[in-house]
């Protein structure tokens, strides 16, 4: 019984990984900004904006970056409630 729970622990482990990596691209790749409302910011607040949240690196350091706040901190980003 206990080898079966830590057969299945050690299978949740990529899964997760793998849950994370296509939750993360799949926001990411949607065409669009998340700036880009009805309202139209003025482009040097949409590039503080861009730069406070990361937006403005490459696509593969947005995603270690946040592949770093999920794994060691549990932070999956600010809410959109």
């Amino acid at each position: 019984m206990l080898q079966f729970i830590l057969r299945r622990l050690l299978l949740a482990i990529p899964v997760l990984f793998i849950v994370i990596t296509i939750s993360f691209f799949l926001v990411r790749l949607a065409p669009g900004n998340p700036f880009a409302s009805e309202r139209s910011y003025p482009p040097a607040v949409i590039e503080k904006l861009n730069a406070k949240y990361g937006l403005d690196a490459p696509l593969h350091v947005q995603y270690l970056r946040y592949l770093e706040r999920v794994v060691f901190h549990a932070d999956l980003g600010p809410s959109t409630r």
